[in-house]
């Protein structure tokens, strides 16, 4: 989804907030958490800080929400599901819906859908290190964002949990354990039931879950005027 030329755009909210709805029923809500009120509203800001585009990039992004630098590149990079390295509104109503306002169960299957790349409804083994890597680094990015913040994420020695999940050996074996424990008929795939059952019983996944409602959370009190 490239970003469109300088011309101004009058977007539509029912345009706009039927899109958003499709996107994020698209990745496992049950509906956008949004009235139609608070998508024009959203829409509106949107255009003024972003000079009418219907999209905007990693730059223009950061420009329109008060928060932290790196959890907004985290965020960026969540929002932009179909990777094109721009972000549209849809999309990012979308976004805003899941983090903000989205059950634990709505935010495990919108990280589930990222992470089948191939949307298969499976993740295979190829795409569980990739996965793991991306999250521990994530994780740990947020929950220093989050103590900077003055946030109380978390319990025990921040910089010796952090060591622990970045080490490469750790993140195969978190991805190993995964595997293992899931793929209970060895066909090579995992589906959304076991990956739900694990990511619901495993500490540091609790912990990444955690840090993303208290994210949300914080985004929402910092930036009312948009969300």
């Amino acid at each position: 989804m490239g970003a469109c030329g300088s011309k101004k755009v009058v977007i539509s909210a029912s345009e706009v907030m039927h899109e958003a709805n499709v996107h994020a029923k698209e990745h496992g809500a049950t509906s956008l958490h949004f009235t139609k009120l608070q998508v024009s509203h959203m829409a509106e800001l949107f255009n003024k800080l972003n000079d009418g585009q219907k999209s905007c990039t990693r730059e223009q992004f950061k420009k329109i929400f008060n928060f932290d630098e790196k959890s907004l590149d985290i965020l960026y990079d969540a929002f932009d599901t179909d990777h094109s390295g721009t972000l549209e509104l849809a999309e990012m109503i979308s976004g805003l819906s899941f983090i903000c306002r989205g059950s634990v169960e709505e935010k495990l299957r919108f990280l589930f859908t990222v992470y089948d790349d191939d949307a298969s409804g499976f993740l295979e083994h190829s795409e569980l290190l990739p996965m793991f890597k991306k999250l521990t680094d994530q994780l740990v990015s947020l929950e220093t964002a989050a103590k900077r913040r003055g946030g109380e994420i978390g319990e025990g020695n921040t910089s010796d949990d952090n060591n622990l999940m970045r080490g490469a050996s750790r993140v195969k074996d978190l991805a190993d354990e995964f595997k293992n424990m899931s793929d209970l008929d060895g066909d090579g795939k995992i589906s959304y039931e076991e990956f739900e059952e694990y990511m619901s019983n495993n500490e540091m996944c609790k912990k990444f879950l955690k840090i993303m409602t208290e994210t949300g959370n914080t985004l929402r009190e910092e930036n009312t005027n948009f969300s």
